[in-house]
């Protein structure tokens, strides 16, 4: 059975998710990953890049380049800043991004305002 993963753009509503259908395919799951500490210094928009930055390197390393990442869960110590990290979103996947869910979450290690985890697909 050949690996079968689709995914379809959203539309102009941010609340409507891909739909994923995955079949015969390894999941990858990747730890939750931070922004560095310059980036902590700086707003939610170039925290959620850097931290996307990180997934982005540790996908690399395991073999799943950035359009086989399907899911990702964003921790947020504000939860009123979730626009700013979906515009973050929007401009490093360049239009075709993973499904994503966010959850609040009281404090992050390292004075972080976000921190991502992932899950990929390799075929």
């Amino acid at each position: 059975m050949k690996s079968n993963v689709t995914r379809y753009q959203r539309d102009n509503l941010t609340t409507t998710p891909y739909s994923v259908r995955n079949r015969d395919s390894q999941l990858v799951f990747f730890d939750g990953q931070l922004p560095d500490e310059v980036a902590t210094k700086k707003g939610i928009r170039q925290q959620t890049l850097a931290a996307l930055e990180h997934v982005s390197n540790v996908a690399t390393e395991a073999g799943v380049g950035i359009q086989n990442l399907m899911r990702t869960t964003v921790y947020l110590t504000e939860m009123n800043q979730s626009e700013a990290v979906a515009q973050a979103y929007d401009e490093f996947f360049d239009g075709q991004r993973p499904s994503r869910t966010f959850v609040g979450a009281e404090e992050l290690p390292g004075d972080a305002a976000v921190q991502i985890e992932a899950i990929g697909v390799t075929e």
